[in-house]
Parts: structure tokens; C-alpha cells; sequence
């Protein structure tokens, strides 16, 4: 018999053991072959995952591994991709919408400042504080920032600052990291 033959032979056999399984030298009587010739058949469907054996004290009992578990039925595959394409079409939508309501946001924010009248302070404001920050209204950001030691001066491309007098705990390291860069 030629080996073919007799893998395909062991391989029906192992296959209908099931889960039990079968001994190599009961697999060898049944097909009337050599144990070796059974040796090598094993070795080729181990080594390509078809077949598990386990050593025991009586023999080595072979069992086929059921790749059917690995797998997913085609309706549940089918239902699982076409709920994919949904869930995807349906974050196509909201970053569609996203980008309209960020546009809308940015329209609503610069008629605010083009319609909001500009609070001129006539007296200087003294805050009870060691820290302020500033931010500009705009988008746009600062034009220059300049220190003297004794005053900051600070002055923006487009009208409008914001000034925040609370205070915020200042991190050492972070602080001395930023000074190390400005180096």
C-alpha cells in the first residue's frame, strides 16, 4: 500500500474515533500496515496540526483536531460583516456632521465677536493673586509678549483677552523642564 493511501486510510479511521481517539498500534492493525508507516503518516498530520496525540502508559492515543470550531458559519459572518458596514457608514455620517456643526461653531464665534461690543475697562483691576492667565479671544493667537520684569505687555492680532486670576499649582519639574528648553 502506498503511503497515500494510507494516510488517507488513517485519516478516515482517527476520524471516526472522535473525541476518544485512537492507539497508534491499534491503528496499525486495523489498516495491516507497519507501525513506521503509521510513524510517518502521524508525523506529517501533527506537524500540520491535524491530529493530537497523547503518550500514556498503554500507547500513544491519536485524536483529529476539529477545526470547525476555529471557523464562523457563513450567516454569522455575513450578518457580523454587514453589521460592520453599518456601524461604518454610520461613523462616516457622524464625522460628516461633526464637520458641519464644528463649521457652524466657528460662523457662530466670529459673529459673537464681530456683534459683541467690547468692554473697554476704564481703571486697572488688582487681583488678590501671585498667578493670571491670559488668552486671546481669537483664534489667532498672540503677537508679542513681553517682559520687563516689573510688567508684562502682551499684545494680540485681534482684539479681545481674556484674563483668569485663579490659581493653579505649579508643577516644579514641568517648570524647570520649560526653562531648560527655553535654553
Amino acid at each position: 500500500m502506498k503511503l497515500v493511501e494510507i494516510a488517507e486510510r488513517s485519516i478516515d479511521v482517527i476520524k471516526d474515533e472522535g473525541e476518544d481517539g485512537i492507539r497508534s498500534d491499534r491503528l496499525a492493525e486495523r489498516l495491516e500496515t507497519p507501525k513506521r508507516r503509521i510513524y510517518d503518516v502521524l508525523a506529517i498530520l501533527k506537524a500540520m496540526g491535524k491530529v493530537e496525540t497523547n503518550r500514556r502508559f498503554d500507547g500513544t492515543t491519536i485524536t483529529w483536531v476539529d477545526e470547525s470550531e476555529r471557523y464562523v458559519a457563513k450567516e454569522k459572518f455575513d450578518a457580523t460583516k454587514e453589521e460592520l458596514e453599518n456601524v461604518v457608514a454610520q461613523k462616516k455620517e457622524l464625522q460628516v456632521e461633526v464637520a458641519q456643526l464644528k463649521q457652524q461653531l466657528r460662523i457662530a464665534k466670529s459673529k459673537i465677536r464681530r456683534d459683541t461690543e467690547i468692554q473697554q475697562a476704564q481703571n486697572r483691576i488688582e487681583f488678590d493673586t501671585t498667578q493670571l492667565r491670559v488668552r486671546p479671544l481669537s483664534n489667532s493667537g498672540f503677537k508679542a509678549v513681553k517682559d520687563s520684569g516689573m510688567e508684562v505687555v502682551i499684545e494680540c492680532k485681534e482684539s479681545g483677552l481674556v484674563v483668569d486670576p485663579t490659581e493653579k499649582e505649579v508643577d516644579q519639574n514641568e517648570a524647570i523642564l520649560r526653562n531648560i528648553q527655553r535654553l
